[in-house]
């Protein structure tokens, strides 16, 4: 009874090298940060000198995400950041098994940077794990008794420690059973799961698969006076990115000094600005981030996906990092066409930069945290104005489907997400595009900011437009990159209510449906060499899901404590052979597909008939003469595989015989036999076939013969009991 018997060899070899890692190997490599310059990093548009195509992300989103949520195995894998709340998998750092036959597996699981606020669920191989309590730091739970899944027999099959990350954390007691980890392996600084596995067949088919649902960093935030609060859970973007760009470990490291906290502060007003979502529902923050931020991506790569969670830009003026939150807002200067040296450059929007159709690419909760999308216009738009329904824009647009697709990598919300959708579809759609170069007058403007411009030959009065970018001429003139502003973009509109269940009808891939059944059934078979066993027929009833690769096909008597695993494949009937007689068997069989996720169990039992069922009753039994003083009896041989001989019987009556009255006249008649050679007599014959257990069939066949001589033989009957 090895522990996790697929992957022992594996874990033998991983053991060997994780002990010798230093503890300090476990932080990622930081990557140096990408001066940004003068210019803004954006949510959506990036600098340049003329109005572009947004970024559209990247098409590995899914496949990226999805990878958040599985087990790593290394010892110099880079730590991952998260901000707000989400479900990982984390890497296993250290993994040794020990006790009788190696039943116990230890495992050290990296999940983030900390410190974490805390851990509110763990799940095992796809299922939720009830325990004795609420996952506390550096405190051992065990699964609860109500946990069918991990709790059986009065045995928990799992130990948990949460260690939150705090720098300077003790040493874990869990893993301190084991002479491998000792108190200075602290994991000071990384939040992480010490964890406890003992070896049950009915419980774990390899090594377990953990994930767990976190309340990521505690991090600074800023009050109305910019003093610094005490470190706490907090989703708000500003406050993320300020955390992110400061810390030395894993971000940026940017000096404080170097920050414009105020702009900070008042982003952060502007995502915590309460929305309702839709009629009836609760209000909700404009912008959360919830996150997982990975840290072996340039930091400015990582910038880019917050501020594009929260139309956010980071542009460095006079000597500071300022953040800007493109929302609502007034002009804070004016610029008419006195103002303006030389000509300027306008940019409508073309096929080339505006949409008909977004689609939005977010983390769904209620999927699993899976990668789910939102478009706008959704599919049913007719309660949207016909100006607004993607037909009519279709139809503006020449008939071409104008799509664009977009990433959130921090946003877990439909509502944020859609209303994202929606400002970029209005805003490449009616935006319009203007460079300018202008003076002295501009030098109070930044990044972000909203300017009224006008121009009476392009028919602007006072129009609205935000500062993209400012370009410094070495002739002290300043080259502006303006998009057109509308207030009414970045009025939330309440939405319609999104329902949790999948808008797909494919099935979800970490859920998979047991086999419908499973039927037992046995039968003897013979061998060429004359030896009979007994055989367990196994059949299938098929799993309804699509995505059924195999089955796991496990047995075991009853009465023993551990299934073992007889046969993985795709196929639907199976066999047990040498199954003993009388003897009750359990069958389990679960489906896997092709993701490696396992289904329940559907089970049944048997109890083995085997060579314990009676024979056959001997069938067609008559008589007749053979040479001048004997007669023959013949029957038709019964087809029970088990049959070791027949007992043929007489009694000297030609009426009214039974069996038990009967003398037997003949005991051994081989099995294969079907007549035998008796002399005269007057009375009855009877025969039953008997098995290897000296079974006899349930009822004697009989025939009576009245004889004087030869010439006067009558056969007065045939009959059975």
């Amino acid at each position: 009874m090895g522990i996790f018997k697929a992957a022992k060899r594996a874990v033998k070899t991983v053991t060997k090298v994780f002990r010798a890692v230093k503890i300090s190997s476990f932080l990622g490599k930081i990557n140096p940060f990408v001066a940004l310059g003068v210019f803004a990093v954006g949510w959506l548009f990036l600098r340049s000198r003329k109005p572009e195509v947004p970024d559209f992300g990247t098409n590995d989103f899914e496949e990226t995400e999805r990878g958040i949520l599985l087990n790593k195995q290394s010892n110099n894998a880079s730590i991952p950041v998260i901000y707000g709340t989400r479900l990982v998998g984390g890497t296993r750092v250290f993994i040794e098994t020990s006790g009788t036959d190696n039943e116990f597996l230890y495992i050290a699981l990296v999940l983030s940077e900390g410190e974490i606020n805390g851990i509110t669920e763990i799940r095992v191989d796809d299922k939720v794990v009830t325990f004795t309590g609420a996952m506390a730091d550096n405190t051992q739970r065990t699964v609860a008794s109500s946990d069918s899944n991990f709790y059986k027999s009065d045995v928990s099959y799992i130990t948990i420690e949460p260690h939150f990350g705090a720098d300077g954390q003790s040493s874990s007691s869990l893993l301190s059973e084991l002479s491998s980890w000792g108190t200075n392996h602290k994991l000071s600084g990384v939040a992480y799961l010490a964890l406890k596995f003992k070896w049950n067949g009915d419980v774990f088919g390899g090594v377990p698969q953990v994930q767990a649902k976190v309340q990521g960093k505690k991090i600074v935030t800023l009050a109305s006076n910019l003093t610094e609060q005490t470190a706490s859970f907090n989703t708000n973007p500003a406050f993320c990115l300020l955390d992110y760009l400061r810390n030395e470990r894993y971000g940026k490291g940017i000096a404080t000094g170097n920050l414009d906290l105020q702009s900070f502060f008042d982003a952060s007003v502007v995502c915590a600005t309460q929305v309702t979502p839709f009629s009836g529902g609760s209000q909700i923050n404009l912008f959360d981030c919830n996150g997982v931020i990975d840290t072996s991506r340039k930091v400015i790569d990582n910038v880019r996906d917050i501020l594009r969670g929260c139309r956010g830009y980071l542009p460095y003026v006079q000597g500071k990092y300022r953040l800007v939150i493109e929302t609502t807002g007034s002009a804070s200067l004016s610029l008419g066409e006195d103002d303006i040296i030389g000509g300027y450059s306008l940019a409508s929007p073309s096929k080339n930069t505006k949409f008909n159709r977004v689609i939005a690419t977010f983390i769904n909760p209620d999927r699993n945290f899976q990668a789910d999308q939102i478009t706008f216009p959704p599919t049913d738009d007719s309660s949207l104005p016909s100006a607004d329904q993607h037909a009519t824009m279709k139809t503006a647009d020449g008939g071409f489907l104008l799509e664009g697709r977009f990433d959130f990598k921090t946003l877990t919300s439909p509502y944020q997400t859609e209303e994202m959708a929606e400002i970029i579809l209005r805003r490449s759609r009616e935006s319009i595009g203007l460079n300018i170069t202008v003076g002295f007058k501009a030098y109070a403007l930044h990044i972000g900011d909203i300017v009224n411009i006008t121009i009476s030959s392009l028919g602007f009065s006072s129009k609205a437009f935000r500062v993209l970018s400012m370009t410094f001429n070495e002739d002290y003139t300043i080259e502006l990159n303006l998009v057109e502003h509308q207030d009414s973009f970045y009025t939330f509109a309440t939405k319609g209510e999104v329902s949790s269940t999948p808008t797909t009808n494919l099935p979800d891939p970490f859920t998979i449906q047991a086999p419908a059944s499973v039927t037992l059934s046995d039968e003897l078979i013979e061998y060429s060499d004359g030896i009979v066993i007994t055989r367990l027929n196994i059949l299938i009833g098929a799993s309804p899901d699509q995505f059924v690769s195999n089955y796991q096909v496990e047995a075991k008597q009853t009465s023993e404590s551990d299934f073992k695993i007889i046969s993985t494949g795709s196929q639907l009937s199976h066999e047990l052979l040498n199954v003993k007689d009388d003897v009750e068997y359990s069958v389990r069989v679960k489906a896997i597909n092709s993701f490696g996720v396992s289904s329940t169990f559907t089970s049944a039992t048997r109890t083995i008939v085997g060579a314990t069922d009676i024979p056959s009753d001997v069938t067609d039994l008559s008589v007749s003469l053979v040479g001048s003083n004997q007669m023959e009896l013949s029957w038709t041989p019964v087809t029970d595989l088990d049959i070791s001989w027949y007992e043929v019987r007489f009694q000297d009556v030609t009426s009214g015989s039974t069996w038990n009255e009967s003398t037997p006249l003949a005991k051994v008649v081989r099995r294969k036999s079907n007549s035998l050679v008796v002399n005269f007599a007057t009375g009855t014959f009877c025969i039953k076939a008997v098995d290897k257990l000296g079974n006899s069939s349930a009822n004697a066949s009989f025939v009576t013969t009245n004889i004087s001589s030869q010439a006067n033989f009558v056969r007065t009957a045939t009959f059975s009991e």
